[in-house]
């Protein structure tokens, strides 16, 4: 079942209101490197730089 277009456009507004995308600069060789060890260990690079973010959120709170 695909997602309609008014629902697309109301999770892009929630998304524009509510989320942020945090990035870094890294070589390509290095970027390379962390999207192969993520892709060895079944994640994305995203999920794990995201499980890395709230993991040190955590550990401050």
């Amino acid at each position: 079942m695909s997602v309609s277009e008014a629902q697309k456009k109301v999770n892009r507004q929630w998304d524009k209101e509510n989320m942020i995308t945090l990035g870094c600069k890294v070589k390509r060789e290095q970027a390379e490197k962390f999207k192969k060890y993520a892709a060895d260990n079944g994640k994305t690079a995203n999920a794990l730089l995201k499980d890395f973010v709230l993991e040190k959120i955590e550990e401050r709170e």
